[in-house]
């Protein structure tokens, strides 16, 4: 890990290169370019750039957290639109961070930096074709938040000089991904280069290829709304392929005290304006699910609440009402009271997931599991395991991922059965697509892109609309994140294609091209 943060500090002298590239004939001429650094250091600060959705964004959507505090924050618990929020994936998947002196690059430029640098060099084959599986995990994430992005012409200013590029349509990057995560897969080979500088799996090309065949059954489910033939044939190609067979192969970013969790963080800051969400607790609570001490806490004081020992008694914990401000709270049902310096109700548990340390989740062997059960249920896969199999496999799998936060954070065996064999929680057909996905929804707290864009694609769980007033949204649920209001002035004629192609104005009721 020392040798990782070093490797870090070194990456944050890269110039800032946004998508539009504004100002980029003086960082054009920056003596720490990343072209002069190797492309091990540029693939490992792409890995630890990748964005994690805060928790007032995606998790404040599909109701998992709520910030009910419009003084400090007005955005997806009021149905508003404010920029500071929607466009942080953006930001940090393009440009990277800026903050004072130093800034560093996004994984999209650095990335394409990479494969530029690499192509056709048979000596590290194998870094070539992580870094093309890691630009697409990238790329579905942007699609997923926003449509139409820049793809082809992404990061290459300094290649290039492209300054402003050109907006892709969304299905035919879509399309793309598909071939290039199947081809760099395919192409992974153990006999050659190991990329040690690898921070998920220290160059592990078995793990890599077991990723790779997982993002392509990922991509695949995303079509089960708009195509089921052409889901069925990806899925079926990512199965065969291999996908995750254990929490051994979980992708995710480990932190330490030196270089912490960037979402833990945030809500260490000002903690008694952050709030879980009822509908989530109320979940796992009402299902007596054993991993809401892990998820959840109860404090005397909220503002001190990260340096607190939680109360973990599910008894105790409820989550805060959606469609309410603290202005308004007051006239909620059950209305709690205040608590010290905010709110009687819980806040995340700082001890285990709040934590500072805490690892951040992109692709984990439960939503493989889950993936499958869907796909199992729909008979797109025959041959392996059955749907309830494959369901019982991916709880027992997100219950076990916990250690991760902390060896003491262990569901026995018995209890993780006990959970599955709960008539609330026992798998059978006539309810199939509720249950799986509603513990897709539960395997993927604290991972809040693929939250959003699994319960658009399945519509589980069932969650009620937002109400509270002064929305900038009129079909329920935002379905989708706005352009960067730069996007406007720097790059427009590309702004307003993408936005036409898009089907839609550029508001948050515009479907992505999966979401039908």
């Amino acid at each position: 890990m020392k040798n990782l943060i070093r490797i870090i500090a070194i990456a944050i002298w890269f110039p800032i290169i946004s998508s539009c590239n504004k100002g980029f004939d003086k960082l054009n001429i920056s003596p720490n370019n990343p072209t002069e650094l190797d492309a091990a250091f540029l693939f490992t600060s792409a890995q630890f750039g990748t964005h994690g959705a805060t928790m007032e964004t995606e998790p404040t959507i599909v109701q998992q957290f709520v910030n009910p505090f419009s003084g400090i924050t007005s955005a997806f618990n009021f149905n508003q639109l404010n920029q500071t929020y929607t466009s942080q994936k953006w930001n940090a998947e393009y440009t990277g961070t800026n903050t004072g002196a130093t800034s560093s690059s996004g994984p999209v430029q650095l990335l394409v930096q990479i494969l530029s640098q690499l192509k056709g060099n048979a000596a590290r084959t194998n870094l070539y074709n992580e870094a093309r599986i890691w630009k697409a995990y990238q790329f579905m994430m942007l699609v997923d938040t926003y449509g139409n992005v820049p793809y082809t012409e992404a990061g290459q200013a300094y290649l290039s000089n492209v300054l402003t590029p050109k907006y892709d349509n969304q299905a035919a990057i879509y399309t793309d991904l598909i071939k290039e995560v199947t081809e760099a897969t395919a192409a992974l080979d153990p006999t050659k280069d190991i990329v040690k500088a690898d921070v998920f799996y220290g160059g592990n090309i078995a793990q890599w290829k077991k990723l790779g065949y997982s993002l392509l059954l990922r991509l695949g489910m995303r079509y089960s709304k708009i195509d089921a033939a052409k889901a069925q044939t990806i899925v079926q190609a990512a199965v065969t392929g291999g996908v995750m067979t254990s929490n051994a192969d979980n992708c995710f970013l480990k932190y330490n005290t030196t270089y912490v969790n960037p979402v833990s963080q945030t809500i260490t800051a000002i903690a008694n304006t952050y709030y879980l969400a009822a509908p989530f607790v109320n979940q796992l609570k009402n299902s007596s699910d054993p991993r809401l001490k892990f998820i959840s806490g109860k404090y005397a004081n909220p503002l001190a609440a990260p340096t607190s020992v939680p109360d973990t008694t599910s008894a105790n914990q409820f989550g805060l009402p959606v469609g309410y401000s603290s202005a308004t709270l007051p006239t909620a049902p059950g209305f709690r009271g205040a608590n010290g310096s905010g709110f009687n109700y819980s806040q995340v548990n700082y001890s285990i997931f709040g934590s500072l340390t805490a690892p951040q989740f992109f692709i984990t062997h439960a939503q493989t599991q889950l993936l499958l059960a869907e796909a199992a249920f729909r008979g797109w896969i025959t041959g392996g395991s059955t749907a309830d199999v494959y369901y019982a496999n991916g709880v027992r799998a997100a219950m076990d991922q916990w250690t991760t936060y902390s060896p003491a954070a262990i569901i026995p065996l018995a209890t993780q059965n006990a959970f599955i064999n709960n008539p609330i929680n026992a798998y059978n057909s006539a309810n199939a697509l509720n249950l799986i996905n509603t513990q897709y929804w539960v395997a993927s707290w604290g991972n809040g892109t693929e939250a959003f864009a699994n319960f658009r694609r399945s519509g589980f769980p069932a969650l009620s609309p937002n109400t509270i007033t002064g929305q900038n949204i009129t079909g329920g649920f935002v379905r989708r994140f706005v352009y960067p209001t730069l996007e406007l002035s720097a790059n427009s004629a590309n702004y307003q294609a993408a936005v036409a192609d898009n089907g839609g104005p550029d508001n948050m009721d515009t479907r992505v091209f999966w979401d039908k």
